[in-house]
C-alpha cells in the first residue's frame, strides 16, 4: 500500500483506537501518549510489512501495550518517590577534607560488600565492581558467566544489601575477623586485574594495582597482628616491584631472568621483605604467606637462592590449594 493510502488509513482509524484504548483504562492523558506510538510503529511497519487484516485491532492491542509498560513505569517511580519520601538526611554532613585511615569510605564500602549475608561468589563479583572498578564485562570474564548473568547478580546483591539494613562503617574486631579471608582474596584479585589486566591495550591497570596496595595496607593497618594481612601486602610490594622491567616500550613481555634488576622498585623489595621477616614466628601459614615467600626468592639475587626442600613444598601445596578454593572465579 503507498504510504499516502496508509497515513489517510492512520487518519481515519486513529480516533476509534483513542476512545477504545480510554474507555479501557480511563487515563486520557497516557491513552494518547500510547497511541500516538502505536500509530508511529504502524507507519513505520505497515509500509514494509504491509498492513494487517485489521488494522483497528491491531493498533488497539499495541497501543493497549504501551500504556501498560507506561502505567508499570509509573507505579515503579511512585514507589521509589514513596521510598525516598521515607528516608532521613544526615544531620551531619559529611567532611570532605578528611583522609584518616580509619574512617576511608572505600575501606568500609569493601567490608560492606564482603557482608556474610551474601553468598560467596555475589560477594567478589559485587566488590570487584563496586570497589575494584572493573565494568561488568570484566567480572563476567573472571567468573566464566554471561553479561546478563552477572548483571543480575549484582543487582540481587545490592538489593540484599539494602533489605538487610547494614550501616554503612566498619564492622567490630570480630565481625572483620570473619569477613577477612573473603576481603584479602577480592583484594588480591583487583591487584591481579591490575598486574596483568585481562583486556585493554596495556599489560598493566596501573590505578587499580595502586589502590589494591593501598586498601590492603589500611588492612594491615587495622589487624597489624594478622599474617595473612601482612602477607598478602608483601605478596603485592614484591610482585609489583618489578613492574617497571616487566614490559619492553613496545609492551612486550620480559622474562625475569633477562629483566633489568635496576629497574625493579627497592623501597617496595624492602618492606615486603620487612612485612616477610615481622610476620614469619606468627605461626603456620596461610595461602598469600606461602605465596609470598615464592614471590620473595625471586627478588633474592641468584646466589643467595637456597635450594628447595620440605618447607617449600609445604608452601607450594598450600598455594595450589588457595588457587583451587572452591569459591575462587
Amino acid at each position: 500500500m503507498p504510504a499516502a493510502d496508509v497515513e489517510d488509513l492512520l487518519r481515519q482509524v486513529a480516533p476509534q483506537v483513542l476512545g477504545a484504548v480510554v474507555r479501557r483504562y480511563g487515563n486520557f492523558d497516557l491513552a494518547e501518549d500510547a497511541v500516538q506510538e502505536a500509530l508511529v510503529a504502524a507507519a513505520t511497519q505497515w509500509l514494509d510489512g504491509g498492513v494487517p487484516a485489521n488494522p483497528k485491532g491491531w493498533l488497539i492491542t499495541v497501543a493497549a501495550r504501551r500504556l501498560t509498560d507506561m502505567l508499570r513505569n509509573e507505579q515503579a517511580r511512585r514507589r521509589r518517590e514513596d521510598a525516598v519520601a521515607t528516608w532521613e538526611l544526615p544531620r551531619q554532613q559529611p567532611d570532605a577534607g578528611d583522609q584518616s585511615a580509619n574512617s576511608d569510605d572505600t575501606l568500609i564500602l569493601l567490608f560492606m560488600c564482603c557482608h556474610p549475608a551474601l553468598s560467596p561468589p555475589s560477594q567478589i563479583a559485587l566488590t570487584l565492581r563496586a570497589v575494584g572498578g572493573l565494568t561488568t564485562t570484566e567480572v563476567a570474564r573472571a567468573f566464566l558467566v554471561s553479561e546478563a548473568t552477572m548483571t543480575r547478580r549484582i543487582t540481587r546483591a545490592k538489593q540484599q544489601i539494602k533489605d538487610s539494613g547494614i550501616p554503612f562503617r566498619l564492622p567490630a574486631l570480630q565481625e572483620r575477623t570473619e569477613r577477612l579471608a573473603v576481603v584479602l582474596h577480592v583484594l588480591y584479585l583487583i591487584f591481579t586485574e591490575g598486574y596483568a589486566a585481562t583486556s585493554g591495550p596495556s599489560l598493566h591497570r596501573v590505578e587499580l594495582a595502586t589502590e589494591a596496595i593501598r586498601l590492603t595496607r589500611i588492612v594491615h593497618e587495622l589487624m597489624p597482628d594478622n599474617a595473612e594481612a601482612a602477607g598478602l601486602l608483601a605478596l603485592m610490594l614484591l610482585t609489583d616491584a618489578r613492574r617497571a622491567a616487566r614490559t619492553t616500550p613496545t609492551g612486550e613481555l620480559v622474562p625475569l631472568a633477562e629483566q633489568d634488576r635496576a629497574l625493579w622498585n627497592r623501597d617496595y623489595i624492602t618492606e615486603g621483605i620487612a612485612l616477610i621477616t615481622a610476620a614469619l614466628p606468627r605461626g603456620r601459614s596461610g595461602p598469600f604467606n606461602c605465596m609470598r615467600r615464592s614471590r620473595r626468592s625471586t627478588t633474592r639475587p641468584r646466589a643467595r637462592r637456597k635450594p628447595t626442600g620440605r618447607r617449600s613444598r609445604r608452601c607450594m601445596s598450600c598455594c595450589c590449594r588457595a588457587r583451587t578454593t572452591p569459591w575462587l572465579p
